[in-house]
């Protein structure tokens, strides 16, 4: 799969104006600072701004005229490798109504294992790795006190897109939601906690209820997310991962526990649909 270059005037406020020659420059260069770090890390070496620098033909010093530190890198291709994953899942999602989101939540997470397969080392990066998936998080690098003044410490777009999925759900009556009372009351002040922190989109659109489907959604991310890495690492046969059964019987989970148990004859063909055109 080919990468899709993210400019890096969606890292920064860019002017209303048009630019100079010399500013395009400097923004074409900087796309291919994260492109060719991209590279760094498909060929399996480790990210450095000196690796980087010694495919540019550059000199690591020459690279700080256009990056500040190693972190800001990683935050960049981190990113970078966000955006793609989104457009991924978008590409796959959108072929089904917004009446429909159960269908576009099948197609969304198959498309996400597909492009995790196919793109294991920049999978594991972007999500695996501690030092990246903390720096690429804002809301983690706010905790490490890594996060630049003025900065974004919103939840990231990956998040958001995967929420919005079940904020539709909710919306649409097309799930059993528990309520306080289903839930372990300890649990449910842990819910209650966790979204007065984050600033819950859950708790925000759909107010108390929400949080209940705020506890669906993270049960269905510890799912796919545990199969993803599982399957990633080589923990998985592979003939179980050629096969499907193992990503397939916990999606099953994951709808039946969302009361879509009787939907899944349809969702898993989306899904098989979803893998194929991933194939082609």
């Amino acid at each position: 799969m080919t990468a899709r270059r993210v400019r890096w005037g969606d890292e920064m406020t860019v002017p209303a104006r048009v630019l100079s020659r010399r500013e395009r420059r400097r923004l074409e260069t900087c796309d291919e600072i994260v492109e060719v770090a991209r590279d760094v890390l498909r060929e399996g070496d480790d990210l450095s701004l000196r690796a980087v620098a010694t495919q540019m033909g550059m000199t690591a010093p020459a690279l700080y005229r256009y990056i500040d530190s190693i972190d800001e890198l990683h935050v960049l291709v981190a990113r970078a490798i966000c955006t793609d994953v989104i457009a991924a899942m978008a590409e796959a999602g959108e072929r089904y109504s917004r009446d429909d989101p159960a269908a576009r939540l099948a197609a969304s997470a198959t498309a996400l294992r597909c492009w995790a397969l196919a793109n294991r080392t920049e999978f594991l990066v972007a999500f695996a790795n501690p030092t990246l998936a903390a720096v690429s998080c804002p809301i983690r690098r706010k905790a490490l006190g890594r996060l630049p003044a003025g900065d974004d410490d919103s939840p990231n777009p990956f998040a958001a897109y995967f929420a919005q999925m079940f904020i539709d759900l909710h919306s649409r009556g097309l799930i059993v939601v528990p309520t306080a009372d289903d839930l372990n009351p300890r649990l449910y002040a842990l819910i209650q906690k966790s979204a007065a922190q984050r600033d819950n989109p859950f708790y925000a659109a759909l107010g108390v209820e929400g949080l209940g489907t705020y506890w669906l959604f993270k049960l269905a991310w510890v799912r796919l997310y545990g199969i993803l890495v599982a399957e990633v690492y080589g923990q998985v046969d592979e003939e179980l991962v050629g096969s499907d059964v193992a990503f397939n019987t916990l999606m099953r989970e994951t709808f039946s526990s969302l009361g879509l148990a009787d939907r899944w004859d349809r969702l898993v063909e989306v899904s098989r649909a979803t893998a194929l055109r991933a194939d082609t």
